[in-house]
């Protein structure tokens, strides 16, 4: 019973908080709509549960649970040994005595710098202290931080369209992959967070102070929960940051080739200049380590991926198929059970409504050709490297949730309204 009133304390006053503040808001919609996209969150954060915990029996394996279960250890320590905790939550917790029994505290096949795991471990341990070790309390508190990520990058992209553009993202964000990867106990809801201070940051970045704030804490949240999205990030930021003034369709196309092959060059050549720095290794060595993963897990989705060199040319060779493995995997054809064909339905959808936006685009008159192109490399170079490096088709549908409605929200950019229902206009906020 103490339970259910908690999670209902969590539930009205999140909703509350969605209705009262503007700034957690669509913007280009009326209140409600934030707050019924933010309720079906939470039952489809209630669904993930039920499936990860009643369907596929591994607890200790999943996500949902095997990072919770580890978070539940660490709180205890708070209140057994505080020193050991403090430990915990800001080193590797090598001097302590609670490290052997967190099953998840290190990586089976990793050699990232930062071990993300530990990141979502603390923040369960950290939420407990508010929630009371109530699980379904967890689950709102990562649907309303995942939610204003997408407040955030939602309004600030749809800044530089028509207020009924905005109306094209909601079919994206109720992508049913983008609803059930970012409502669970999990890292894509912080890395959504994470992705919205930077990207709302970036976008509105007029040396104002809570825009430069906003590009520092998205920036420390996304390196300590999926550190290589930033390496992603930075050259798609770079061109849009620079010569923003020139607005020629050439002149952008341009400055943004220029400044991806200059930073590949510097990427694909640093182990000259700095030995212990190879990102062309590491790029190989991810790969070969999620292919072990998939090995010993015995994931029953698992696809050949063409096998990395250390070599640049071998990276973008394999790169367009990373794309496509990414955009439009699985076919029909590779659904092997449900949650497959319901990701094989959403692809089509998906393209779908792509091909939808790409016919009512207005090329001539287009606008903000440099904000499309940010959008359009930071996703696809994000999608290129997923896919190049994940065998198993359920983790790559899962990866590519927080980047997809960025893919998505470049082609709506420049669509004309008309392609869209007057009688929705009652969403709006007029």
């Amino acid at each position: 019973m103490k339970e259910i009133l908690l999670t209902l304390f969590y539930l009205i006053l999140f909703n509350f908080l969605l209705y009262r503040f503007k700034r957690l808001q669509f913007k280009s919609f009326k209140p409600i709509v934030t707050n019924a996209i933010f309720n079906l969150k939470f039952l489809v954060g209630i669904f993930i549960w039920f499936v990860y915990t009643f369907y596929y029996k591994d607890v200790q394996n999943n996500d949902i649970h095997k990072f919770y279960k580890d978070a539940l250890i660490i709180n205890e320590v708070a209140y057994s040994d505080p020193a050991a905790f403090a430990k915990l939550m800001v080193t590797s917790g090598e001097n302590t005595a609670y490290t052997d029994s967190l099953k998840n505290w290190n990586r089976n096949f990793d050699e990232a710098p930062i071990n993300e795991n530990r990141t979502i471990i603390r923040l369960n341990a950290l939420l407990m202290f508010f929630t009371f070790k109530t699980y379904f309390a967890h689950i709102l508190f990562f649907c309303f931080i995942s939610l204003v990520g997408w407040v955030l990058i939602t309004n600030a992209v749809m800044d530089f369209t028509s207020q009924r553009n905005a109306l094209f993202a909601l079919p994206v964000l109720l992508l049913p992959s983008v609803l059930f990867w970012a409502s669970g106990v999990m890292k894509e809801p912080l890395l959504v967070f994470g992705l919205g201070l930077l990207i709302h940051g970036l976008l509105n970045l007029r040396m104002k102070t809570s825009s430069i704030a906003a590009i520092v804490i998205g920036f420390i949240i996304v390196l300590f929960t999926k550190f290589f999205v930033l390496a992603c990030l930075f050259p798609a930021a770079l061109a849009y940051l620079l010569f923003p003034k020139r607005e020629t369709t050439t002149f952008i196309i341009a400055k943004y080739a220029v400044v991806f092959v200059v930073l590949l060059l510097a990427a694909f050549n640093i182990q000259h200049v700095v030995p212990r720095i190879n990102p062309l290794q590491m790029l190989v060595n991810k790969q070969t380590n999620s292919v072990k993963e998939a090995t010993y897990f015995k994931a029953g989705s698992r696809i050949d991926i063409p096998p990395l060199q250390s070599s640049a040319s071998s990276v973008l060779m394999i790169a367009p198929i990373g794309i496509l493995n990414t955009i439009a995997r699985p076919y029909p054809t590779e659904a092997k059970n449900i949650m497959m064909l319901a990701s094989a339905a959403e692809n089509i959808l998906a393209i779908l409504l792509l091909v939808v936006l790409l016919w009512f685009t207005t090329w001539r008159s287009a606008i903000n050709i440099n904000l499309l192109m940010f959008l359009l490399t930071f996703s696809l170079a994000y999608f290129a490297l997923i896919g190049i490096c994940t065998p198993v088709l359920g983790n790559l549908v899962r990866y590519r949730v927080p980047l997809l409605p960025l893919f998505m929200f470049a082609f709506i950019l420049n669509a004309s309204p008309r392609a869209i229902p007057a009688k929705l206009n009652w969403l709006l906020r007029m």
